[in-house]
């Protein structure tokens, strides 16, 4: 295992909202049980002895947890930089906000973050009023000084047209990067398919219009999920290629699930796949491909194609 650039500890899966897409699905958020408040300090006391780079604060929704701030302080006093995963409702509290940032000031952040158009986002939250919140939410931390924020944005049937207009309206809120992630297949996203799932083709012109629209306006903007070849000239945005960078020199990512830790280098190529086309492709050893579950359910029909070396 190379130097460790990055601990992601899962706290648990119970969340407050009800995301239709979501990886892990209601059922299993149900059925499984969150870490206490020592397990979740001895994997911190663990990252620390390993000299991880910092630690991922990851759920489910870790804000909503009665020790969050407990946590934060021993993160803290062991001297961890902390990247904290959220949805961004409780923060819409301003004292919460406030004291977040008191405790960590150098605390960075990833928000997942649907529509700009708040019947859309509620939608998928399936939570009336978490846009709402979670606009409050962002607001607030802004206020209080939070540096990094990053906008995670799953692409559905739902929101693939209105991306382009997401990318203004994150900047609008002072958002530093956005992601636009394409939906992966289980839990929620399973038992709503026919409501969420469009063709890669069919969002590649709004998804380019996007990354476009970021490099006018200066908000960094980042693909995850998308092979290169759907990404045609904006390839350097795939967030994929920073994989490429932390392995060769020697690092990797720690990923602390409910079930034990999975080493990403490793973990990463079994859960995506390629056509039997793409070793035609300039980009076929660097490219991760696409998630198997496309593959598996024949969801990709032509939308991937063979760049010519």
């Amino acid at each position: 295992m190379g130097k460790i650039i990055s601990k992601n500890i899962t706290f648990g899966y119970s969340c407050n909202n009800n995301c239709i897409h979501c990886m892990i699905g209601y059922d299993a958020r149900k059925q499984s049980k969150d870490r206490t408040t020592g397990e979740i300090k001895e994997r911190l006391d663990e990252a620390k002895s390993e000299k991880a780079e910092q630690v991922i604060f990851i759920g489910g929704e870790v804000a909503i947890r009665k020790d969050f701030f407990e946590l934060l302080e021993y993160a803290k006093n062991l001297n961890l930089r902390v990247y904290v995963e959220t949805n961004g409702r409780m923060f819409s509290i301003e004292k919460f906000a406030k004291r977040t940032l008191e405790i960590m000031p150098d605390l960075s952040m990833m928000m997942s973050f649907h529509s700009s158009v708040p019947e859309i986002h509620d939608k998928i939250t399936q939570v009336k009023g978490s846009f709402e919140q979670s606009v409050r939410g962002i607001k607030n931390l802004k206020k209080y000084g939070l540096k990094q924020l990053a906008i995670d944005c799953v692409v559905t049937k739902f929101n693939y047209k209105d991306l382009p207009e997401n990318v203004r309206f994150f900047k609008e809120l002072n958002a530093d990067e956005v992601y636009f992630t394409l939906m992966r297949i289980g839990g929620n996203a399973r038992e709503n398919l026919d409501k969420l799932f469009v063709p890669i083709k069919d969002i590649q012109p709004y998804l380019l219009k996007a990354i476009e629209t970021g490099e006018n306006i200066g908000l960094k903007t980042i693909t995850y999920g998308f092979p290169y070849c759907t990404l045609k000239n904006f390839d350097k945005h795939a967030h994929e290629r920073s994989f490429l960078k932390t392995f060769s020199e020697g690092k990797t990512y720690i990923f602390d699930e409910l079930f034990g830790e999975v080493d990403w280098q490793k973990e990463r190529v079994s859960i995506k796949a390629k056509p039997k086309n793409c070793v035609k492709c300039k980009y076929f050893n660097i490219c991760e491909g696409i998630w198997k579950e496309y593959l598996e359910n024949k969801l990709i029909k032509d939308e991937i194609k063979p760049i010519q070396k």
